[in-house]
């Protein structure tokens, strides 16, 4: 006969008193989609009630399910956090992709790699335009 080995508590990812408040809102928004779409169902029996009311009366419990299916979704990003997975929201298949910046991404129409490299990448123009413009007009006088 093997002895049941003692199990690990599961680190709880949001506190109880946070998971109440958030399930709190989660039903009050429901229940206040429901009652909008009774509201609407109401007004589209009455005599000038029109195919809009309808359609908000069937719109409003649709709106009210995607409350919840929000909520599971967060919920369950939460717990693979919680698990230590940083990437929680990220697909499965894009895990760990390191992603990067084409080299020529920041090309400007008309600018050749040559005079990128020779900036670094910095943005000159409007020094040089503030340059120009500090400069008076006509020639100097040699000291």
């Amino acid at each position: 006969m093997s002895t049941p080995r003692p199990t690990e508590p599961q680190p709880q990812p949001i506190p109880l008193r946070v998971r109440i408040v958030q399930v709190f809102f989660v039903v009050l928004g429901v229940l206040l989609t429901l009652a909008l779409a009774y509201w609407q169902w109401q007004r589209w029996h009455e005599v000038d009630g029109t195919f809009q009311n309808l359609g908000y009366a069937v719109q409003w419990p649709i709106f009210g399910g995607f409350l919840v299916v929000v909520y599971r979704k967060y919920l369950k990003y939460e717990k693979e956090r919680a698990l230590g997975n940083d990437e929680a929201a990220v697909p499965i298949d894009r895990k760990g992709a390191m992603t990067e910046v084409p080299e020529d991404f920041l090309l400007l129409p008309g600018t050749s790699r040559a005079v990128i490299d020779e900036r670094g990448f910095e943005d000159t123009r409007r020094r040089d335009r503030r340059g120009s413009q500090s400069q008076p007009e006509g020639p100097q006088p040699q000291p």
